[in-house]
């Protein structure tokens, strides 16, 4: 990546009329890393389809991080009549692309489509807690869940689009909704698509925002490129050839963003970086199932270093004491860690624990992060911990992690995007593969808070929940992980979204 920087510093002074060309055309041009076959989130549930589903489409409702409120998107309004009853008044004079009217039908046929698991979804559980959905009249429904689910708005908000049911419930084979005929209501259109050549978006005029939170569409043309290799990617926004690139680390958008023309900006999500223990003693690792022995590990850790020197985003990167982001998460409570960095005491503490001459461990790293665990296992060894270090695709990860064979884990979570701390909670203690820690007072509280309906007493359970965790020293939440966007300067990019990897298309306008 350096090179191909380095070596487009001769085509800078070409930079300034192929971008003001395509200003001039009203084209945004935005560089994927993987072919995309389809705008369907369902089907296809990666972060950039994501990118595309909520251009295309529009959900039931939005949450705006501003005001860490759910706001009206094609629902008027809402009401939560009892524990398990949601109702819900639908907007009138919406239309599809197609010219369809948006109605309760739709709405129907979606949710019990994606919530029932015949549908072959492949996080179709994300929408387990819906029973049935009924229809009242043409714009007002009915949402029956199983239990009582506190986050049942913030799933409606996130990655749940709504499809005409005239156009979906026909195709024999609903994969080719998406990539055939992708019909919906959102800011953008989709005139085209290939998996070679990428997306070309239009804007749609007849947008109807429900309100500022959900804004038309401020450029008109969109084209989604395919470009796999980063030195392409590179190449192509120094000469004029793209206007973004998304998820930049650090290094390449420093380099980048010290030629004329290009600029970074850094996105609030929720997406953190947090390194998990062995606590239950799975793999065999003696020292990490005393509480002591983490106490030291997480001690000497430099939390503000790591979020400084590792992490790209500059300022907006933060060190955080629980698997969250307050920023962008309801329930995201906790009290402040009691814990500093301190080699000294570390040292001590191990050997009060009985390892005063350290002891071998392995971190186990997932893409993205690497640089991070380099720098953990560094600053481990600085008080006699062996850190030995193995980077792994994320297919070998769930493997190690489904054997019980992690030690330390350092990664990254996105919360699935969900603006509610529900998915991060039942990420740790919703499983056997990925419950490290067996501890079953955190389990019963995690359990309660999912099924608490009262904000108040929910974060409560959830204060209590995180407290626990790091009282037990059980994870060492390290800093949340904005998305970092390489742009042309004439670009204007909002500093929060609610997809973990970019800002939402609609949202994104000429300098």
């Amino acid at each position: 990546m350096s090179k191909a920087v380095a070596t487009a510093f001769a085509c800078v002074a070409f930079l300034a009329s192929p971008a003001l060309a395509q200003k001039a055309q009203d084209t945004l041009r935005v560089a994927y890393k993987a072919p995309i076959a389809t705008t369907d989130i369902y089907i296809d549930p990666q972060p950039e389809t994501t990118l595309t589903s909520v251009a295309v489409y529009d959900t039931l409702i939005v949450f705006d991080a501003q005001s860490k409120t759910f706001r009206p998107s094609l629902a008027e309004s809402w009401k939560q009549v009892s524990p398990t009853q949601l109702d819900m008044k639908l907007r009138e004079g919406i239309k599809f692309h197609d010219g369809s009217p948006f109605t309760a039908d739709d709405v129907v046929y979606t949710l019990m489509y994606i919530s029932d698991p015949k549908s072959g979804l492949r996080f179709s559980a994300n929408w387990g807690f819906i029973d049935k959905v009924e229809k009242v009249d043409d714009y007002n429904i009915r949402i029956i869940t199983k239990s009582p689910t506190p986050y049942a708005l913030a799933r409606l908000a996130t990655t749940t689009p709504i499809y005409p049911k005239a156009v979906h419930s026909k195709l024999e084979t609903k994969a080719d909704f998406g990539r055939r005929s992708p019909v919906g209501t959102g800011p953008y259109k989709v005139i085209s698509i290939d998996a070679s050549n990428g997306i070309k978006l239009v804007r749609n005029e007849d947008y109807k925002p429900a309100g500022p939170w959900n804004s038309k569409a401020k450029i008109k043309n969109v084209q989604l490129m395919p470009i796999p290799d980063p030195q392409t990617q590179i190449a192509q926004l120094l000469t004029g050839g793209l206007d973004i690139i998304l998820e930049s680390p650090k290094d390449q958008s420093e380099q980048l963003t010290s030629m004329p023309n290009i600029t970074s900006t850094a996105i609030e999500n929720t997406v953190y970086t947090y390194l998990n223990f062995d606590a239950a003693g799975r793999s065999g690792l003696e020292p990490l199932t005393k509480p002591d022995v983490r106490r030291a590990l997480s001690m000497a850790i430099d939390r503000a270093t790591l979020a400084k020197a590792i992490m790209a985003g500059g300022d907006m990167v933060k060190v955080i004491d629980a698997p969250c982001n307050a920023a962008t998460q309801v329930g995201c409570v906790v009290d402040p860690m009691n814990l500093k960095y301190d080699p000294k005491a570390a040292r001590d503490l191990l050997a009060k624990a009985g390892y005063p001459n350290g002891f071998d461990v392995e971190i186990t790293t997932i893409p993205g992060v690497e640089k991070m665990g380099e720098a953990i296992a560094g600053q481990l060894r600085a008080i006699g911990v062996r850190a030995k270090l193995e980077n792994t695709t994320f297919v070998a990860f769930r493997t190690k992690q489904t054997s019980g064979k992690l030690q330390l884990l350092v990664a990254h979570y996105s919360s699935g995007g969900l603006s509610d701390v529900n998915s991060a909670v039942e990420y740790y203690v919703g499983s056997e593969p990925r419950d490290y820690w067996r501890e079953k007072d955190i389990t019963q509280m995690a359990n309660a808070a999912s099924a608490e309906m009262d904000p108040a007493k929910r974060n409560e359970l959830l204060r209590k929940v995180f407290n626990a965790v790091n009282d037990k020293s059980l994870l060492l939440s390290l800093t949340t992980f904005p998305a970092v966007v390489v742009h042309t300067t004439d670009l204007v990019l909002p500093k929060v979204s609610t997809i973990f990897t970019a800002p939402e298309l609609n949202n994104i306008g000429w300098k």
